[in-house]
């Protein structure tokens, strides 16, 4: 249990298991896997924008980590246990998400195994899914403190079971059905990948970027409509406050992008009539529009819950990351493979 004193509250919340923020299925390849079929199975996995796996042995310990990129830069016939990265951070599944969270977001570990005390691989923790655990957290922190003092009131133990169904449901079924868009966007645009492997290097950047620009400005909106200190003539105000700071961050980022393409990425994987700079301005300009549409997405989704009068906790987080990884996706391959004139064959 942790305690936390405001004034004359005293709040206590019990620890949250590692296995809220553990994804059960990564994932993994056998040590003598040779490159060319990890590089295909990294292309099947239905892990979105999986760039990493674990290695597992015969008898279920933790041998490893291998990325996309390494295979790419190995030759196909050698084993991925070769090159595998061994001391890494690893997690204990006795340990708390709130500590393994922090963590990786202290010391910006992008993937961390679950291992039991065995030494034996449970799981793996994305850094993108610790980030906005730890926003998610900080959420709910500020809205004990400001919202469950009296300006907000919590319905929920009001609800019957069936009721709560009636009002998630509806949610639930309409984002399954965006999940199964996204990934049909991947099949479309599968020529693309074949043509261009480095754009598949990227698209992990461009959907954590926009999944954490969103995360954040939906919190940000979301704790200003929590403590009632905004009036609904004031929306306005807000959309043009977050696409201006949207506006910034996106020449930031378009910035880093490019500069990350043109500086660390092999030149011997672009084809010929391509550049590597045209190539970075490509996906810098993806990565921007990203960033402005995440972050209008995200201050949109709790001021429109509100407009419908429905709860923008039920309604902003689970509409959140499908919505900006669907937008995510279709932006990046359509600025992409405009800009760099590659033809999308439909399959």
């Amino acid at each position: 249990m942790t305690e936390a004193t405001a004034g004359e509250f005293t709040l206590s919340a019990p620890l949250t298991p590692l296995s809220r923020i553990t994804e059960k299925a990564p994932l993994v390849l056998k040590p003598e896997t040779p490159c060319g079929e990890a590089v295909k199975l990294f292309s099947k996995s239905g892990e979105k924008h999986a760039t990493r796996a674990c290695i597992r042995g015969g008898d279920g310990t933790f041998a490893g980590v291998v990325c996309l990129h390494d295979c790419l830069r190995h030759q196909v016939d050698d084993p991925v246990s070769s090159f595998a990265r061994k001391n890494i951070p690893l997690a204990r599944t006795d340990r708390t998400a709130e500590s393994v969270a922090h963590q990786m977001v202290e010391d910006q570990i992008e993937f961390m195994p679950v291992v039991d005390q065995d030494n034996r691989l449970v799981g793996a923790v994305e850094g993108a899914r610790a980030a906005r655990f730890v926003v998610d957290t900080l959420q709910e922190d500020a809205e004990v403190f400001v919202g469950l003092s009296g300006t907000v009131n919590d319905d929920y133990f009001e609800h019957s079971v069936w009721s709560d169904f009636r009002r998630r449901f509806p949610w639930v079924l309409g984002l399954a059905i965006a999940g199964l868009a996204a990934g049909y966007v991947v099949h479309i645009y599968e020529s693309a990948l074949d043509a261009l492997v480095i754009l598949a290097l990227y698209m992990p950047m461009v959907a954590d970027t926009g999944g954490n620009v969103g995360t954040q400005s939906a919190s940000l909106v979301t704790r200003v409509l929590t403590t009632g200190s905004i009036r609904w003539a004031e929306a306005g105000t807000i959309m043009w406050r977050e696409m201006r700071v949207s506006l910034l961050m996106a020449a930031m980022l378009f910035a880093f992008a490019f500069l990350k393409v043109v500086l660390i990425s092999n030149a011997a994987d672009v084809p010929e009539g391509l550049t590597l700079e045209g190539i970075g301005l490509a996906i810098a300009v993806a990565l921007a529009a990203q960033v402005v549409s995440a972050t209008l997405i995200g201050a949109l989704l709790p001021l429109g819950a509100i407009a419908v009068k429905q709860d923008p906790a039920v309604v902003s987080g689970p509409a959140l990351t499908t919505i900006v990884d669907l937008t995510g996706l279709l932006l990046y391959f359509t600025i992409t493979t405009m800009m760099l004139g590659i033809v999308v064959v439909h399959q």
